[in-house]
């Protein structure tokens, strides 16, 4: 860290460090995908069920339409090194918006993240936010071309990660005050899944 002329950290080391520029949690591993599947099943059916009736709902799945709409044109994955964060946040919504990925399950994987989050008793801020950008940036997350047959990612990291885990959970906001206690209450129907540490 000194060397790259970044300061040193107060408490904790390189290692640490880069573990929650990562992850968002200095000691907390991101996610899996298996982890995450019982609470995604649950959040999905439970925003099937009331997606027609329930006006937060409704609002979140729009804040989340325009915030797709509003990201701008797409870049290359080999062209965002030098641009900043909140710029590399919305190509990365604009990815997703290119990849026709629905804001319904935009929404699902922030109630299913944030519901396995509160589960496991992980409430620091941060991280969750993380976890939401880290979980729907899998959906679209690199550039191929077909006749290399190559793709290049950017790499999932940094400040860039914390700028769209906001701008995700900003339109969510009212659907995770209201109705997380229901999907953790649906949840309990797809069985129980051991405490994470």
């Amino acid at each position: 860290m000194k060397a790259a002329q970044e300061g040193l950290a107060p408490n904790h080391c390189r290692k640490h460090v880069e573990h929650r520029a990562r992850h968002g949690s200095y000691w907390l591993n991101t996610y899996t995908a298996a982890e995450l599947k019982p609470y995604l099943t649950a959040a999905n059916a439970y925003v099937r069920l009331l997606a027609a009736k329930d006006k937060f709902i409704a609002a979140a799945i729009a804040g989340l339409r325009t915030t797709l709409d509003e990201a701008g044109p797409v870049e290359i994955a080999t062209r965002l090194k030098g641009m900043s964060a909140a710029k590399r946040a919305k190509i990365a919504l604009a990815r997703l918006r290119v990849a026709q990925v629905e804001p319904e399950r935009i929404l699902c994987i922030v109630l299913a993240v944030t519901a396995l989050a509160e589960s496991n008793g992980h409430r620091p801020r941060e991280f969750r936010t993380v976890q939401f950008a880290k979980a729907v940036h899998r959906l679209a997350s690199g550039t191929g071309w077909v006749s290399s047959k190559k793709r290049a990612y950017p790499r999932s990291t940094g400040q860039v990660l914390r700028v769209m885990g906001r701008l995700l959970e900003k339109p969510c906001e009212l659907v995770l005050e209201r109705h997380l206690p229901g999907v953790l209450a649906y949840r309990q129907r797809f069985g129980r899944q051991p405490k994470l540490s």
